[in-house]
């Protein structure tokens, strides 16, 4: 396999149109010879689901359209997976082969991979794509992985991309490039605060972003208390925040998680509650109702499942009564914020641990 090309300087756009300048997670938009397989070494989904699009759309190969297979390195990897790489269908459809969360595989696997990485399949592309976030400057790799011959191929051939994902200092030059291109401006101060208040997830970041556009309307100017309509909070992670009501002795660190993040403000009542019942509908879904269609990461929908079970179709209808009353309590002014969450929080201890 010839060693392909750099990449080209030119920016690439995100779904929504958010653009990285071309020191940072520039993608090719020629053809050019394709990677013989591919390493992603980066924590953002999104930005490994784009890369390899990116990649696909761009790389010299056969004329018909990629078959996407996805496997998951924190699920058992079966006969499946080793077919995916070796065999070819009866119409001879190219296949690129992804692997998701693959630092999270045993080290007995990274051996077991030399062969079939041996030689150059034009059928097939695998994409191994690690997820974990960095530790400091550079990522952590499974020891196993980097000794093996084909990882210095890849190095040497340059078949690695590595990103750390969106960062704050990133941000504000990405805003005032999305924004320039749409005729937009920033007020004063206001690229600053949008930087710091966009999540660090190009997912999140493209629907924000996404939403203030249809909220300005014909308005160009984008002023400071537009940040009214971020509803994404860093970190905030709904079903992990419910399991904690679950758990003996979390109730200080659950009352930090709600004062720290100000869930007890006026507007971040309702975020929460919007999460609330979307968690409860999910899990209704996958226990009494179709789950073919609720779309999670394997290991998140198995807990998701056992949660649902324990609490039965009576306790996930109590969290809907309970998103409800806390509601109409605000908006009828019967309860202050601060009220609503506190009585809301010792209902769902109540109800997790019972």
């Amino acid at each position: 396999v010839q060693n392909p090309p750099p990449f080209s300087a030119s920016r690439r756009r995100f779904r929504f149109g958010l653009a990285l300048p071309p020191s940072r997670l520039s993608f090719s938009v020629r053809p050019v010879q394709r990677q013989g397989f591919s390493f992603l070494i980066c924590p953002d989904g999104e930005l490994i689901r784009e890369r390899i699009e990116a990649l696909l759309s761009g790389s010299a190969g056969p004329s018909a359209p990629w078959k996407r297979e996805v496997f998951w390195g924190d699920e058992d990897i079966g006969d499946a997976f080793w077919s995916a790489l070796t065999t070819t269908t009866l119409f001879a459809e190219p296949k690129a082969v992804v692997l998701r969360r693959a630092d999270s595989l045993p080290a007995a696997f990274w051996p077991k991979l030399a062969p079939s990485l041996k030689g150059f399949n034009d059928m097939v592309w695998l994409f191994l794509c690690l997820e974990k976030t960095f530790a400091g400057k550079a990522p952590k790799l499974p020891k196993a992985l980097t000794k093996q011959p084909y990882y210095r191929v890849a190095e040497k051939r340059k078949w690695i991309w590595t990103s750390p994902g969106l960062t704050r200092e990133a941000m504000a030059p990405m805003l005032e490039d999305w924004a320039g291109r749409r005729g937009l401006s920033f007020a004063p101060g206001a690229v600053r605060a949008w930087a710091g208040a966009l999540p660090l997830d190009m997912a999140f970041a493209d629907r924000e972003l996404s939403k203030l556009e249809l909220w300005l309307g014909e308005r160009t100017r984008i002023e400071q208390s537009d940040l009214d309509l971020v509803s994404h909070h860093e970190g905030m992670d709904m079903f992990a925040f419910l399991r904690a009501f679950s758990e003996q002795g979390s109730a200080v660190d659950v009352w930090r998680n709600i004062f720290d993040r100000r869930l007890a403000g006026d507007d971040m009542v309702f975020s929460f509650l919007g999460l609330l019942l979307s968690d409860a509908r999910q899990m209704w879904r996958l226990a009494y109702g179709d789950g073919s269609g609720v779309r999670l990461p394997p290991f998140v929908r198995r807990k998701k499942e056992a949660m649902a079970r324990r609490l039965g179709q009576a306790g996930i209808g109590r969290m809907f009564d309970l998103a409800m009353d806390a509601e109409v309590g605000v908006k009828t002014g019967a309860k202050k914020p601060d009220q609503v969450m506190e009585f809301l929080a010792a209902e769902l201890f109540s109800l997790f641990q019972r």
